[in-house]
């Protein structure tokens, strides 16, 4: 599913009135219809009283309007309700100023919050309508809020829920970036699409359960608005995404169909990190795997990954006899996983970017381009122009802050877009909420995976099941997606079984076949 941002939710509305000649009053007063029937969900669900306590946080804009229309009908249908408004409303837009002049007229008292509003909440739910959408995380926020977030923390632990209007309040709707401060809910209830800032990290921990309502706006004038926007699209990666990229499998198919990847990696001190990416490789659909690791580490290789053909490499300053062969006879090549930094890397990089068919590159291999990434960006931007797919970088935080130390990080979004645009490489941003971006393109947040995956080896798990994919003819940007959702599948799995904490890299390993079952990759299509 296609993303939005607030400019983009901002031109849906606009469209929306254009079309029907209608009020945005109207979509304020959907947006309220869609909270408050959530609100009888969640009352409904917890098993309690119809009709629960309510804290309604209103504040300055739309998402305000919303809070008040809510709070609105929650009083019409008899709940006990407690209006506290964060700002006054002298500058309130139309539609919001309509709204809590409604409740001013139905005599409903609008105060400042206080601490014995949240003191005395018990089994409630609070509805945060400060912030929404809108809000900008270089601009800060009030002081008022930071004590109103620290209440509403008290109160969650006090077994009062937290519902978020559109946003958490405090959480960037563009990029996922939060306020220290920001407000965490249990659930958001969101308007017409996701936004990207509850899909993103670090937004995602603010959100809770994301429930999209579309509020009455048509699907189609939605897409069409998002296809005449100029900006590069951004999707949700799940599994309604890969299926259809899952490559034919016929019933008479033998091993050179689905491709021969070349694995460049591994030392005697990380022989792990070469052997954990060929068994991923191997478990991913690979027709002919080929391990080039040295000579001394060729038997652990042997007994790890017995599927694998070899080619040990010897010490030496220049690039290894027969890589250069190999390269020329590998649908894709993987390099890094274990590399550390031989002499012929920079070299060998230089001849993979120029001539692989397809290429991912990790580890030390992406240490190895930060010493001199210009050259490298060159090189591949030039491959681009031979009409080669773009190289696919598999950076973790620390590695992509070497690359690109001026890219900022705490936008993981826009920086991995940065990155994709400046080297002319699809790059894979891992981490929580994986981003895949590539250059001049459309990006992608994974929502598979959790913290079990915090661990050494996790990636070139991950890197051998990009090369493989690679191998088998997917475009950089499927095999990309595919391998980051279906290796966060696995570590779902695993944590499932084993538990986050105890879960190991290796233990991927046996859970990628239900994997790709799950992800609707073991259908025979012909």
């Amino acid at each position: 599913m296609q993303l939005i941002g607030s400019s983009e939710q901002h031109q849906i509305d606009q469209a929306w009135q254009a079309g029907t000649g209608l009020p945005l009053l109207l979509l304020m007063e959907a947006a309220a219809t869609a909270v408050y029937r959530f609100c009888v969900t969640v009352a409904d669900a917890r098993k309690q009283d119809r009709h629960p306590p309510v804290l309604v946080l209103c504040g300055r804009g739309q998402n305000g309007g919303d809070a008040y229309a809510c709070a609105r009908l929650l009083i019409a249908a008899g709940w006990p309700v407690r209006c506290c408004t964060l700002f006054s409303g002298a500058d309130l837009p139309d539609e919001a100023k309509m709204n809590r002049n409604a409740l001013e007229r139905l005599g409903v008292k609008l105060q400042p919050p206080a601490a014995s509003d949240f003191q005395n909440l018990q089994d409630g739910l609070i509805l945060d309508g400060i912030f929404g959408s809108g809000f900008l995380v270089e601009r800060g926020v009030p002081e008022v809020f930071r004590q109103v977030s620290q209440w509403v923390s008290e109160a969650r632990s006090r077994n009062n829920k937290v519902i978020a209007i559109d946003m958490p309040s405090g959480v960037a709707s563009d990029s996922g970036q939060a306020d220290p401060a920001a407000i965490k809910a249990d659930w958001t209830v969101t308007f017409v699409r996701p936004k990207i800032g509850l899909i993103s990290a670090p937004g995602c921990f603010f959100a809770g359960e994301v429930h999209t309502d579309p509020i009455g706006i048509p699907a189609a004038l939605v897409q069409s608005v998002l296809d005449q926007t100029d900006q590069a699209p951004v999707y949700q990666l799940d599994r309604t995404v890969t299926p259809d990229w899952c490559p034919i499998r016929p019933p008479d198919a033998h091993k050179g169909l689905f491709g021969r990847l070349l694995l460049v990696g591994g030392t005697d001190t990380m022989p792990g990190a070469v052997a954990l990416a060929a068994e991923s490789a191997a478990r991913s659909g690979l027709g002919l795997l080929q391990l080039a690791v040295p000579r001394q580490i060729r038997d652990s290789l042997l007994a790890a990954c017995p599927e694998a053909l070899q080619l040990p490499l010897g010490q030496t300053d220049e690039i290894p006899a027969g890589l250069t062969d190999a390269v020329q006879s590998a649908d894709a090549v993987a390099i890094g996983p274990g590399i550390g930094r031989p002499v012929w890397l920079a070299g060998l990089l230089r001849l993979l970017i120029s001539t692989a068919r397809n290429l991912v590159i990790d580890a030390d291999a992406l240490n190895e381009i930060s010493r001199e990434p210009d050259a490298f960006w060159a090189l591949a931007a030039q491959r681009r122009r031979d009409q080669l797919p773009p190289p696919v970088l598999t950076p973790h935080p620390g590695e992509f802050h070497r690359l690109a130390p001026d890219l900022d990080l705490a936008d993981r979004l826009h920086a991995a877009a940065g990155l994709a645009a400046r080297s002319s490489c699809a790059v894979v941003l891992k981490g929580a909420a994986t981003v895949i971006a590539l250059p001049g393109g459309p990006c992608w947040i994974n929502t598979s995976g959790q913290d079990g995956l915090a661990r050494g080896g996790s990636g070139d798990i991950l890197t051998g099941m990009v090369g493989a994919l690679l191998a088998q003819h997917l475009l950089p940007e499927q095999a990309a997606c595919t391998a980051v959702f279906c290796h966060g599948l696995a570590a779902d799995l695993a944590a499932a079984e084993r538990g986050r904490r105890a879960m190991l890299p290796r233990d991927l390993l046996t859970r990628l076949g239900s994997a790709w079952y799950e992800a609707g990759w073991e259908v025979n299509h012909v």
